[in-house]
Order: C-alpha cells, then structure tokens, then sequence
C-alpha cells in the first residue's frame, strides 16, 4: 500500500511523502537513505527541489544524520558543478547543529557566510548562525566548562571535618519550623543538626540530622562539603526536615562520579517509614560501575539500632541509636510513624560516668510519660514548635511549651541536663530567650531549691557544643565556656548570640 503512494524509484512520487505518519516517513527514510542520495545524485545542476525535500523532511523528523547525509552529498556536487555552496552548506550546519557538533556546524556556516559575501548576499541566514554561535553558545559553553572544572575541584576538596569542626561536636543548623523558611523571603532558615563524633577507629565522622530548608548553604559556609557527610538520620518526612536530602544525595553521585581517589564513598541512611517511602527511588543509588551509594536502615520506636550492613555502627560511625515514639503525623504514611531518637556516644560523660547520650524529640506532641524515654540523655532537643493556641489544650503535632516544661522535668529527674530548644515557631522573633528562661524555671523542682546545672537554650543557626564537656562556644570571641555560664542576647531578634556570663 505504502509503495502505491511512494517509491523511491520513482522521484515524482516523492511529493507524497507528507500523506505517510512521521512513523512511516522515518522508516521509509532510514530504509532508503543510501538510493535517495544515489536517485538524487543522478537530478540536473540546478534542481534542488527535491534535494531539500527530503532534507526538510528529515530535520523536522529528527533525522539529523540522513539530512547530514543528504546535504553533504548535495554540497560536493555543487562544488564540482561549480553552483551555489552557500545553502547546502548552510542546511548541512543546521544537521551538525542539532546533533550537537557544534564545531562542525560553525565551519558549515563560515563556509556558507563566505560564498553569501561572494555572492554579495549581506544578511544571509549564515550571518545571524555565525553571530549567534560567537556570542551566545561558545560562550556559554566556556563557562559551563569553567563551572564544571570548578565543580570538580571542589568535589575533591579533602575532608577537612577535623580542622574546622573537630570531633564530637553538636552544631545546631535549625532556627525556624516548618514551612515558614519557604515564605520568609529570606530571613528565616531552617536546617537541622551536624553532629562529629569519633569511630572506633579514631577518624571523625561527620552526622546529618534533618536537613531541612537551607541546610547545605548553611553547611559549606562553615566550609564543609559532601566529603564531611558520613550518615544522615532523618526522624519524619516533612520538607523542613527533609528538603536538602535530596541535593545531598545528588552531590554524594557527583562526587563518586568525578572523585580522584576512584574509590565510591556510601552514606549511611537511617530513616523513618516516611522517609523510607519519599526516597525509595533514590536509596537504591548506585555510582558508575554498580556499587551501591547508600546503606539504609529503617527507624521505628521501639528498635535498638547497633549495626549496618553487618558492621557494628559503634565502630564505623561512633553512635549507635534507640528509637522512640514520636506522635507527629507523616505525610507519606498518614500516620503518626514519626521518631524521636537517642544517639549513643563513645564521649565520657564528664558529669554522670558512663558515656554521653544525645536525645532528638523530634517533631511530636507531648504525651504523658514520653520524657521518660529521655532519661539517659545529658543533652536533649526539643522542637518546641509553637506556643499553646487554646485554654488548656495542648498542640497536637508539636510539644509546645507546656509539652517542653513536662518533657524536661521527666526526663531530667535530678541529674544534670543541657536542653536545646529548637525549631521555634517564627511568632517566637524577639522572645526565644524569655520563653527558654520560663521553661527551665518551669522545668525545676518546686521543693528543694533550683539547681544551676539544668540549663535550656534556645538554638540558632550558629549554636556549637563541644561534648566532651559540654561547653558552648561564645558568638563573639569563638571560645568555649561551660553551657551553666552562658547567657543569650536577644538583641537582634533575627539572630541570638551566646554570651559568657562569668
């Protein structure tokens, strides 16, 4: 049927190529190439009709090869017959161009420019080729060359985790919840917690903990790069907690792309069954020859996290987890499938014995008896959230300050404790340090006086404890005092400075 409406023996058959569905002209095309331009060949000097044609037909299908083909067999017959090079020259550039051949294509328009001066034609379309390939492409090209050169060269900056961090540090890298970093223009950030810790092999590990909004700007100011991200615990899927997982991960494939040790680095991923089910496509990432990018391992309350991929994680990443509820609804299950988590260290707890444990509340509502889950913890943070919104009701989804007040007072049972608190709620501007001085006052015994040793503060951006003494840095002179000798200035509502108060 086909072969009554076109024959390629026949060339005054041609005209029907349009009745054919692009399907069938690509087919018909690609089968006859070679008798096309042999059929073509054989046409008088000076007919070019049919030549552009097919040409025609096989640019606007995507058959940029053929209409190479085509245009490079028309162009040596005009050379020979001494005839107009200026268009098939011209069209043969277009087919180098849009096969992305792009020096080709320059040297196709240059040769067509030149016949069009000859020719005395001023503004042929080879001109505005030449000038838009010589202003805007290479160009273009040269500093996306640049751009990637510099990407490299960044990508295999060292790890310098212990020159500018050091080990067993907790840096808080969250000041606003929610979704209020998307509408502040700005001014809020959102972020998480990078915490160091020491393996058990001597080598400092570098800890993401719900990196939310902000949180790699943030991170590569302090002059890190994805080289420092050893693992990355998520406890909920919401985006202020999870938004720069997904950059973290394609700069961990960039790096194992373009790394000049040739040697894949795996991050460890320790997740809820939110987040489980957000990055399922990614969490199976493999480099360049198969090997796997990412361990993960799923975080439900009630586990007891020791190992991954059958190493002790102790001894790979210097922690290991205990998982606890958290009542805080994800998007992705529906349910409250939140966590909370306390993180066990190798540091000597300098004030208890034994060893330092970290707890993360998380996002959750305060429940009856959950500060308990916290009781082994010397440093704990709590996403306060907000403040109560009715009489006598408690949040729903965040603990509140009423929440914060209870969580702290079961938990602390008399020892000593360090409370961050953190992702304030952004009507919090200008108050975080009056409502963090009410729920330690709050949180301290009624009998038996107020002990120096409990001491809430509230976190920004910049906050940095060192563990093994739990002593915080000052915002003005980088030194480190103990946390029971810091006080806040609020006196720019935007950002909070720790000041020595001795």
């Amino acid at each position: 049927m086909q072969q009554d409406i076109i024959d390629v023996q026949r060339p005054n058959t041609w005209q029907n190529l349009h009745r054919l569905n692009q399907r069938g002209r690509k087919e018909w095309i690609k089968k006859n190439i070679k008798e096309i331009i042999k059929i073509l060949q054989q046409l008088p000097a000076g007919n070019i009709e049919l030549w552009n044609l097919l040409g025609y037909s096989c640019i606007d299908d995507n058959l940029y090869r053929e209409a190479e083909l085509i245009y490079d067999a028309l162009l040596l017959k005009m050379q020979k017959e001494h005839g107009d090079v200026g268009l098939p020259a011209y069209l043969r550039g277009i087919a180098h161009f849009l096969q992305g051949r792009f020096q080709e294509a320059y040297k196709d328009f240059k040769a067509s420019r030149q016949f069009d001066l000859h020719s005395k034609k001023i503004n042929g379309p080879s001109a505005r080729a030449i000038a838009y390939m010589e202003e805007t492409l290479f160009p273009t090209r040269e500093i996306i060359k640049k751009n990637q050169a510099k990407l490299i060269r960044d990508l295999n900056i060292p790890r310098i985790l212990d020159q500018t961090m050091g080990h067993n540090m907790l840096r808080t890298i969250h000041k606003w919840n929610s979704a209020t970093p998307l509408f502040s223009r700005g001014i809020s950030q959102g972020g998480g917690y990078f915490l160091t810790l020491k393996n058990g092999h001597g080598q400092t590990k570098g800890i993401a903990i719900d990196p939310g909004y902000d949180f790699f700007d943030i991170f590569r100011d302090l002059g890190l790069g994805i080289a420092d991200i050893d693992a990355i615990i998520i406890t909920h899927d919401h985006d202020d907690h999870t938004e720069s997982v997904e950059g973290i991960l394609s700069l961990l494939a960039k790096y194992n792309d373009h790394n000049e040790q040739r040697k894949s680095k795996v991050v460890d991923i320790f997740g809820s069954s939110g987040t489980l089910l957000k990055f399922h496509g990614l969490l199976s990432a493999t480099d360049l020859f198969g090997n796997r990018e990412i361990n993960f391992k799923l975080l439900v309350p009630g586990a007891e996290i020791t190992e991954i991929e059958g190493l002790s994680l102790m001894e790979k990443q210097g922690f290991t987890l205990s998982i606890k509820p958290a009542y805080h609804i994800e998007r992705w299950t529906n349910q409250e499938s939140s966590v909370g988590l306390v993180i066990h260290t190798r540091i000597p707890d300098c004030k208890n014995g034994g060893c330092l444990n970290i707890g993360i509340t998380g996002d959750s509502r305060y429940e009856a008896g959950l500060g308990r889950e916290y009781k082994e913890c010397q440093v704990l943070l709590l996403n306060i959230g907000s403040v109560e919104k009715e009489e006598g009701k408690l949040l729903s989804q965040h603990l509140g300050m009423s929440g914060s007040i209870n969580l702290i007072k079961e938990a602390r049972l008399g020892k000593p404790l360090l409370a961050i608190l953190t992702e304030f709620g952004e009507e919090f501007s200008g108050r975080r340090e009056i409502i963090s001085r009410i729920i330690k006052n709050w949180a301290q015994p009624m009998a038996g006086g107020k002990s120096n040793d409990l001491m809430v503060l509230p976190a920004d951006v910049h906050l940095e404890v060192r563990l093994e003494d739990l002593n915080v840095r000052e915002t003005d002179t980088n030194v480190f005092f103990p946390y029971t000798m810091i006080e806040i200035d609020e006196s720019e509502t935007e950002t909070l400075s720790y000041r020595f108060n001795g």
